[in-house]
């Protein structure tokens, strides 16, 4: 009988740990949100597509990305209905000219663009703090 009362205890212990650590879980999913990496193709597609959204296009091996990306994924985390995209550009071999195919202009990274429709409605060149992305996101996005 006591090797039962100790088996239940050890259960319910294990029970209210386990419910702790799902509501912690729960609590990041429903608090955290991140950008989506895309990729060349999908970014394309998504042009043709002619969707509305927010990409930054920028080479991750880059220290001024690589910080700009905790500005982006703060930016995601407190606006999560802004569809928010970045592209690695290290991994493409012609950036300027995909560039100039897809969006119609020539830019220097990292590059902000708002994108409606399918078509370039504004962009801003390099690196951005969070209320200068906020504002310039609200500003033409919204």
């Amino acid at each position: 009988m006591n090797f039962i009362k100790k088996f239940a205890k050890e259960i319910s212990v294990f029970g209210l740990v386990l419910v702790i650590f799902l509501g912690l879980f729960i609590y990041r999913q429903a608090t955290f949100k991140d950008y989506k990496t895309v990729s060349q193709n999908e970014l394309t597609q998504m042009v043709k597509d002619k969707k509305d959204f927010v990409v930054v296009l920028g080479d991750s091996t880059d220290s001024t990305v690589a910080s700009y990306q905790d500005i982006m994924t703060t930016y995601t985390t407190k606006n999560r209905s802004t569809p928010f995209y970045y592209l690695d550009t290290s991994e493409i071999d012609d950036i300027d000219s995909y560039v100039e195919e897809t969006f119609d202009t020539n830019v220097t990274y990292p590059v902000t663009f708002i994108i409606k429709d399918g078509k370039v409605t504004a962009k801003k060149e390099g690196y951005n703090q969070y209320y200068s992305l906020y504002d310039f996101i609200h500003e033409n996005f919204e």
